[in-house]
């Protein structure tokens, strides 16, 4: 581990972020159980209540939140694995992945909340944070890198 003293960091991030997930789901669990709405039959047979044509719009919600994070938290945690792993600071990884993994707290509740500007705001918040990372990768190996003479 000290080989790579943020990796403390970058394991905090990952359970963070895992939690985070896992919150939206049992959230769109307990919403379809709450509206007594299911899709599958299975679903709503467990429940004792007829399929339905349509999602309620919050569950709805939940499953944009869920469809977002897949297409947005692999990318920062490999960034993220990878800046770990070429020895990054331990002060520069706290603050960065802390800021990403707040960053995305805050983008799934003004997402579940439907509050746009802040939900769009807070996304590109995230995203600028992943391209930080992404520049210091690219300084790091361009530093280390050298060419054939």
């Amino acid at each position: 581990m000290s080989e790579y003293p943020a990796f403390p960091a970058f394991a905090m991030a990952v359970v963070a972020l895992f939690a985070k997930v896992t919150l939206t789901s049992v959230l769109q669990v307990v919403c379809r159980f709450r509206s007594r709405a299911f899709l599958l039959p299975e679903d709503a047979a467990l429940a004792g209540v007829r399929p339905q044509a349509a999602e309620t719009p919050f569950v709805q919600r939940c499953a944009s939140v869920w469809r977002n994070d897949t297409e947005n938290l692999p990318l920062f945690l490999l960034l993220a694995l990878t800046y770990t792993l070429l020895g990054a600071s331990m002060a520069s990884v706290q603050w960065l992945f802390t800021s990403y993994v707040v960053l995305r707290y805050l983008h799934t509740f003004a997402y579940l909340r439907g509050w746009q500007p802040w939900r769009a705001l807070l996304y590109m918040a995230g995203m600028l944070v992943c391209w930080m990372i992404a520049v210091q990768l690219v300084m790091r190996v361009a530093l280390t890198f050298t060419l054939p003479t």
